[in-house]
């Protein structure tokens, strides 16, 4: 005869099937929903504390060879045995030359400004100008497990890159933009800080042009804006950018470089720029690394999203 299961017992499974264990979610509620005023981290990576990234840059023609606005995927494992998926466009022809996306250095039991470690996303600027990657942290360009609706969620995006000469990038820049197609010309626009920025609604914060932190947005389709927010990316080697976006929209922006990665006194731009989302739109985290062809490593080295329904 079967072996009978008590109530109690009954009841911890039943509770237990409620919960599930996602790819791209850390914490999950019922049926993945978020509990008002609970907080989910939908990504997070550090290249000490997490192993390294899975990359899938086989390339449709050759081995390691990939076309302008070719797609790739990558798989980010968390800290706590999470799987966060990552797609990715490339920026210009990606060639069998260039650089491995992969973890480099020697990793430390914790890290310093001066560590040159982490995952290097420099790709094929190794031996080409005007090259780089897009990716989107746990989502699509369509939307997926990061897309977050304005009116309905807020957001934070936390990341920390090294670089030994910033100048040798054209951007390195995290933001939030609407969900639509890639458009492999956004970064060279933000570089430029000047003209049309493609995507119809996106806000973009980092190392935009060469050793100027600089904040880029649109809306609607509108005007780009570019803001200097005369602080410098030169004289430091770790740089920690930060964004938050409330669920009106209204999104703030904050920085602190030459501290360990992840950590470090945040601070506003002394100079900012007031943006807001339109309420209902659907919008996805994005890294955009465009360098020149300076043999110049850029490791992303800590990452952190988070949704809540605050």
């Amino acid at each position: 005869m079967g072996k009978r299961i008590g109530m109690k017992r009954l009841e911890a499974i039943l509770e237990n099937l409620n919960r599930e264990i996602n790819w791209g979610t850390k914490t999950t509620h019922k049926h993945g929903n978020l509990k008002l005023g609970a907080s989910s981290t939908i990504f997070e990576w550090n290249y000490i504390s997490c192993p390294t990234p899975i990359v899938s840059n086989i390339g449709s023609t050759a081995h390691g060879v990939l076309a302008d606005g070719e797609l790739m995927s990558m798989i980010f494992p968390g800290p706590s045995g999470e799987m966060y998926p990552a797609q990715c466009s490339v920026v210009g022809a990606y060639t069998a030359a260039g650089g491995r996306l992969m973890v480099e250095g020697t990793i430390p039991a914790s890290d310093t400004n001066l560590t040159a470690a982490g995952f290097n996303l420099q790709g094929d600027a190794e031996t080409a100008d005007n090259t780089g990657i897009e990716i989107i942290p746990g989502g699509t360009a369509f939307g997926g497990a990061s897309a977050c609706t304005i009116g309905t969620h807020a957001m934070t995006f936390d990341a920390t890159f090294y670089n030994v000469d910033w100048t040798d990038y054209d951007a390195v820049t995290i933001g939030f933009r609407k969900v639509e197609e890639f458009e492999t010309g956004h970064g060279a626009i933000l570089a430029a800080a000047s003209g049309d920025a493609l995507y119809t609604d996106f806000v973009a914060f980092g190392c935009q042009s060469a050793d100027d932190v600089q904040i880029a947005h649109r809306l609607n389709d509108g005007t780009s804006t570019y803001t200097d927010s005369t602080q410098a990316t030169a004289a430091d080697k770790n740089h920690r950018f930060h964004i938050n976006v409330t669920k009106a929209g209204v999104v703030t922006y904050s920085h602190v470089g030459a501290q360990n990665a992840g950590e470090g006194t945040l601070a506003a731009p002394s100079t900012t720029a007031a943006f807001t989302f339109d309420s209902g739109d659907t919008v996805v985290p994005y890294i955009i690394v465009q360098g020149t062809n300076a043999n110049s490593a850029v490791y992303l080295k800590d990452i952190k999203i988070t949704r809540s329904l605050a």
